[in-house]
């Protein structure tokens, strides 16, 4: 998320409408990859039940460069290293959209978000909006540059922002990184119109 005062946070929170729908739609449309059927489920349920008041919409994206590597972060706030993402704004137009953006503003990078998730997680936790753990619904996307790895900008949210080889990567993890980055990893050598349910 870009840097800004507490009001913009704030702001950025109160999610549209058209988001939400958009978001819904989405995940009802693309099938989960194998074995998180459930997971896909359960934010379908969420959404399906309006229960989007004082809950926040997040898309997250692991960046597989086509050597193999994976770029990882390490947030200052939780001092593990994951993928990095953020809150939408108001004025993201997809999910995928609002990915690259907190690719830019937290690497300087710009890479090829897939448009399909692949992964979606319903889990309640602290952000820097509130004291209190809120819902979040985090949507995840893999994204994919070409070899050799691109130089990194780290924001000042970062603490650590490294291209990692899949079977070295660093510790502590946030909770199913190493999911993630298996997931991610299949979607990049699947191809960039590979289906989610084929990974």
């Amino acid at each position: 998320m870009r840097n800004g005062g507490l009001v913009d946070t704030i702001v950025s929170m109160r999610h549209t409408a058209n988001q939400w729908d958009s978001t819904a739609a989405l995940l009802a449309a693309t099938p989960a990859p194998a074995g998180r059927e459930a997971l896909r489920t359960h934010a379908l349920a969420f959404l399906d039940a309006g229960h989007r008041d004082g809950a926040h919409l997040v898309a997250s994206v692991l960046v597989v460069e086509t050597g193999g590597l994976v770029l990882l972060a390490r947030h200052r706030r939780y001092g593990r290293w994951g993928p990095l993402g953020g809150h939408l704004d108001s004025g993201d137009a997809s999910l995928s959209a609002a990915a690259a953006r907190e690719l830019l503003e937290e690497a300087a990078l710009t890479a090829n978000v897939h448009p399909a998730p692949i992964d979606v997680r319903l889990s309640s936790y602290r952000c820097r909006t509130a004291a209190e753990p809120l819902l979040h619904l985090d949507v995840l996307f893999a994204a994919f540059v070409a070899a050799p790895a691109p130089a990194l900008v780290a924001s000042d949210e970062l603490t650590g922002l490294e291209w990692f080889a899949t079977r070295d990567l660093p510790a502590p993890l946030t909770p199913v990184t190493a999911e993630l980055v298996g997931l991610a990893t299949a979607a990049a050598t699947c191809g960039a119109d590979c289906s989610p349910s084929a990974i």
